[in-house]
């Protein structure tokens, strides 16, 4: 995959996309200090905005790797598993529309479609700033209890897409209407799932990883047929271990994101989602 965040074409445009949740997150390493109380401690700082909670099981650490690295593997420190054993806190808006996750070494964003008036919130305005400015928040708490910087590993973008069956196509054996890397085929499609992996280059260096994961399903609001497509970017610019360094990964991989699903999707279904670039 090209270097995107450098490329003077502009990046594909929907007026109506599929996407029914966006994903932002920061991995670091595990902060040391860090305990239960702490989770309490920061919805202080959030609860206005955030006003309910969930509690979730603590999310593996992920790594993309290259080259020496690849081979050598990701070395985790041991010490780091008891402040993983604190699990996950889900901090959600009145509307359930917004959440922020948070765990001894992740701080997550997500905004998700809950209901059909719900719009899909743009990258640029509001995904992205929005972000930033709770991340903003969550450091200036690490400060204010004396938790030491935040040291990024890895940066990641999420973007799920529900392509529901009844626009532009309606049994599995349309799938070809869909993806356009899809042939014809010497029977019917019964049903399928796929996953396809892309490099990210930056500067002539892959810096991460396309991840893009499609299963079939059935919407449970009226049991449609569907596929539910996860595109996830992973990955990091710069040394990893420096304090701060890693989040301009997040534009290229959204801009990886948007070029790829484009790609793999055919002209039929942009016309159908409004394609303006």
């Amino acid at each position: 995959m090209s270097d995107t965040p450098n490329n003077s074409a502009p990046l594909p445009e929907f007026q109506h996309p599929p996407v029914v949740e966006t994903a932002l997150s920061v991995q670091f390493d595990p902060i040391r200090g860090m305990h239960a109380s702490h989770f309490g401690l920061y919805w202080q700082h959030i609860r206005q905005q955030f006003p309910a909670t969930e509690e979730r099981d603590a999310l593996e650490p992920a790594f993309e790797l290259f080259g020496e690295r690849a081979k050598r593997g990701q070395r985790i420190r041991f010490e780091s598993r008891d402040s993983l054993r604190l699990g996950r806190v889900w901090y959600v808006n009145a509307k359930g529309t917004e959440l922020i996750q948070l765990q001894a070494d992740r701080f997550v964003k997500n905004w998700r479609k809950t209901g059909q008036a719900d719009v899909y919130s743009r990258y640029e305005k509001t995904v992205k700033p929005g972000f930033e400015r709770d991340l903003k928040t969550f450091t200036e708490f690490l400060a204010s209890e004396d938790l030491g910087p935040m040291t990024i590993n890895q940066c990641e973008v999420t973007y799920v897409n529900h392509i529901v069956a009844g626009e532009g196509w309606q049994t599995w054996s349309d799938a070809p209407r869909v993806f356009s890397f899809l042939g014809e085929f010497s029977q019917p499609i019964e049903d399928g799932m796929f996953t396809l992996r892309f490099p990210i280059i930056h500067r002539e260096k892959p810096v991460g990883r396309l991840t893009v994961e499609v299963q079939p399903a059935l919407r449970e609001s009226d049991e449609r047929l569907m596929y539910v497509v996860n595109l996830t970017a992973r990955g990091m610019m710069g040394m990893p271990g420096m304090t701060g360094e890693g989040r301009e990964f997040l534009d290229l991989g959204r801009a990886a994101i948007v070029q790829q699903f484009a790609a793999l999707t055919t002209p039929a279904m942009h016309s159908i989602w409004g394609r303006t670039l």
